[in-house]
């Protein structure tokens, strides 16, 4: 209250008036300005505050605010120059100014962090140039839909065309069914007449009234002695295409014999079915003229049915096409007769086309091939084409009946089929090659860790082969973990679960991750490498320990396929200034050139007899192609050839904005503190994990105790009030999602660092974790180097808050 009534505290200073020698002119002249400014100054921040209130989507919304106030505040010191005048409320007029400062710089900083945002908006012109080209884009859609429009009216009418023909030739063929003086109709294999006109009903002496109620069996109908005959002429159409007509007996509704002569061929698009000509030989006589008519009605009927169907002399000269022929080869008549057909055949399968028609004919075979036919249009389509011949009662061939069937869609299903059946046939030989290499590569680490297990029981006391083994079991050890963690990430990249934790980073700080990774494998085959380029300052926004890993698979897969003594050269350039490019090149056994646009591919691994003693899955240069190209980048091979070495470069965008080096300091080697002391849980209900991990913590400095599950980790946790947990997930009883809330709604749960540690560790696995309340998510196995670091931080965390 005090410090308010000081600000109007006037009492210690005099008006302006008095300070100096005022000028009535001067004075009145500084109040005017005051005053004319402040009144603009009172003016602008009403006129936005106006212009928010009615456009509440106006974006800054808080930085035009920020402006009210500014100038606002900006008039009140301006008021105040001129009141002093009179009244000189100096220290009400300075903690204004402080106001005023404090708003002036509040709004350059949040004008400095929207100016990004500001820069984004366009210019007039860029959006009249967007206007302009959406109402172009409009105006070509209109187009566009009108000619679809077209297109459609058009397609509408050929169908209606196409509807009206198919109408007219089902009335011609009811028209010949039913005025016809042949009885005409269709049967099925069971002797059922499904389809029969007046005429055979009428030989039959049976009413249309009858047929429909008691319907009318072949067999039934037929005297015993001709059943035989029947089955013969069944075969026989079944086997080439139509029955030669022969003479038999029906029996008619009213018990009487009626001699018929009967022809049957099956229908093509109906198995099983065939439409029989039965002619009462009764009025054979009487006949002789319908059956011209017959004939020519019967071409009418050919030219309704959907193969195109073509009739020749005994000699093979082709004298008759149907309709469909013509409509499809877009030729007449005179155009195909003899062996003018031959013009619409594919000239190189007409040589053997020409050979099997010339063997039917001299033979009286059947024609039975795959012919392509060139339509109209120019394109072919293959057509399965038979042809059967007709002979008299002597069994000489008077002419020959042949259709062409359109199976293109048949035969494009079928060339497919055949593609995806060797694509399955070549997956499914890589995957059991795949399978042998895993098992291979699992048994050849296996194996040391078994022997090595065993040695260190019978060494005794013998510390340095104790060390020696323990080296090697580390060894082995990491390699199964290289070899799951391979498969975990190809099963990632392939699901789309992978995901990138990028930063920006030094390349030289990546290539010397990756060059320490692959140190080992390269000393180890007393390789020579080279680094060139390296020591640079460019910087990349990709995830290090990924790119890492592409870098340390590709310097593994050069010291693995190089002899003994070979030399591998990592060399960076940086050609153009918005990209980079690493190359990895040795001196080893190189690629054939029909295996380097398969290297890539998934399990592929060149020939074994080439490859020195470390093998691998053939997943890594898939997943590291796979890492490349979801940073943004590309990968490419060379190899001028077997025995010449190869080249693997990888080129990545290099970051857009340079920023500023990481002045924090680098973690320095993990190292064990005596004072670090810790109290640890260790929970898993698999009881040698629990007892390994726990050995491991307690050397470590720390007081360990175990549980085997969540219910007992809770009640041994709130005895021994642990500082950190280290707890799996799957467990019986309790699972550890469970214990972990259930331990986060204590009271002494609230602050204990929490820690899963199991076998998974995908992402959906590591959210699932943080949701149920725990701090980090380790997959097993844990590195001690690992658990050795968190401790450590963890007491120094504890330092700092005791501090």
């Amino acid at each position: 209250m005090t410090f308010l009534l000081n600000l109007f505290d006037t009492s210690d200073f005099p008006p302006r008036w008095y300070c100096g020698e005022w000028s009535p002119f001067h004075g009145w002249l500084h109040i005017v300005s005051d005053v004319g400014i402040w009144s603009a100054y009172f003016a602008i921040p009403c006129l936005l505050a106006y212009f928010l209130s009615k456009r509440k989507e106006t974006p800054f919304h808080k930085l035009f605010l920020l402006f009210v106030a500014f100038i606002l505040l900006c008039g009140m010191t301006h008021l105040m120059e001129a009141i002093i005048f009179w009244w000189p409320a100096y220290r009400l007029l300075g903690l204004l100014k402080l106001a005023t400062a404090v708003i002036s710089w509040t709004t350059v900083f949040v004008l400095v962090k929207n100016v990004s945002e500001m820069l984004k908006f366009r210019s007039p012109e860029e959006l009249e140039k967007e206007i302009a080209a959406r109402i172009e884009a409009e105006q070509a859609l209109t187009r566009a839909n009108e000619v679809l429009e077209q297109r459609v009216q058009e397609r509408i009418a050929a169908l209606d065309k196409a509807n009206a023909d198919l109408q007219e030739r089902d009335s011609r063929w009811r028209r010949f069914t039913s005025s016809n003086i042949l009885g005409v109709g269709v049967a099925d294999k069971s002797g059922a007449w499904l389809e029969v006109n007046e005429e055979l009903l009428r030989m039959l002496k049976c009413s249309p009234e009858e047929w429909e109620s008691d319907g009318l069996s072949w067999y039934d109908m037929t005297p015993i002695e001709f059943h035989q005959i029947d089955a013969e002429g069944i075969r026989a159409a079944d086997n080439g295409g139509a029955c030669p007509p022969y003479e038999k007996e029906y029996i008619a509704k009213d018990g009487s014999r009626v001699p018929i002569t009967i022809g049957y061929t099956p229908l093509e698009d109906k198995p099983g079915q065939y439409i029989c000509f039965v002619l009462d030989q009764t009025r054979l006589r009487a006949t002789e003229r319908a059956l011209k008519q017959s004939q020519a009605e019967f071409f009418q009927m050919a030219d309704a049915i959907p193969q195109m169907a073509w009739m020749t002399r005994s000699d093979g000269y082709v004298d008759w096409f149907n309709q469909r022929w013509f409509e499809y080869t877009g030729k007449n008549l005179e155009q195909c007769v003899g062996w003018g057909w031959s013009e619409c055949i594919d000239p190189d399968e007409y040589p053997r086309v020409k050979k099997a028609w010339e063997h039917s004919i001299a033979t009286g075979e059947r024609v039975d091939l795959v012919v392509p036919i060139r339509g109209a249009d120019g394109s072919f389509r293959h057509y399965l084409t038979r042809a059967l011949p007709l002979r008299d009662e002597s069994g000489k061939i008077i002419r020959w009946f042949g259709t062409n069937t359109d199976i293109s869609e048949q035969k494009k299903i079928q060339e497919e089929l055949r593609q995806v059946a060797a694509q399955l046939s070549e997956a499914d030989r890589r995957k059991d090659e795949f399978l042998a290499t895993l098992a291979h590569e699992l048994r050849n680490p296996l194996a040391p860790i078994r022997m090595g297990l065993e040695l260190m029981k019978i060494s005794g006391d013998d510390l340095e082969v104790i060390d020696e083994t323990r080296e090697t079991l580390e060894r082995q050890t990491k390699q199964l973990t290289t070899l799951v963690d391979d498969l975990m990430d190809v099963s990632r990249v392939t699901r789309g679960k992978l995901q990138l934790r990028k930063a920006d980073v030094r390349l030289a700080d990546i290539v010397a991750s990756a060059v320490e990774t692959s140190r080992p494998l390269i000393d180890d085959s007393s390789h020579t490498l080279e680094i060139v380029g390296a020591d640079t300052d460019l910087r990349l926004s990709v995830d290090p320990n990924r790119m890492s890993q592409v870098f340390s698979n590709l310097l593994n897969n050069a010291a693995k396929y190089t002899p003994e003594g070979g030399k591998i050269t990592l060399t960076v350039e940086a050609p153009k200034a918005e990209e980079v490019t690493v190359r990895i090149k040795d001196n080893g056994i190189g690629l054939p050139p029909d295996q380097i646009k398969n290297i890539f591919t998934m399990f592929m691994q060149i020939d074994r007899s080439l490859e020195r003693s470390y093998s691998g899955l053939g997943i890594g240069l898939t997943l590291v192609k796979s890492l490349v190209e979801m940073h943004g980048g590309r990968i490419d091979v060379t190899s001028p050839g077997p025995g010449l070495g190869s080249e693997f470069s990888v080129t990545l965008p290099c970051a857009k904005v340079d920023q500023e080096e990481d002045t924090q300091p680098r973690s320095s080697a993990v190292g064990a503190h005596a004072a670090d002391k810790h109290r640890v849980l260790v929970v898993d209900d698999n009881a040698a994990a629990a007892d390994m991990l726990s050995k491991v913590v307690k050397m470590l400095g720390n007081e360990v105790r175990t549980a085997e599950d969540g219910k007992q980790a809770i009640e041994v946790a709130e005895s021994f009030r642990p500082e950190i947990i280290l707890m799996d997930l799957g467990m019986p009883k309790m699972n550890g999602y469970e214990a972990a809330r259930h331990i986060r709604q204590t009271e002494w749960g609230k602050d204990i660092l929490l820690i899963a540690l199991t076998g998974w560790g995908q992402q959906e696995d590591r959210e699932r974790t943080t949701a149920a309340g725990f701090d980090m998510h380790l997959v097993k196995p844990a590195e001690p180097s690992e658990l050795q670091k968190i401790l450590r931080q963890s007491a120094r965390k504890g330092r700092s808050e005791e501090s």
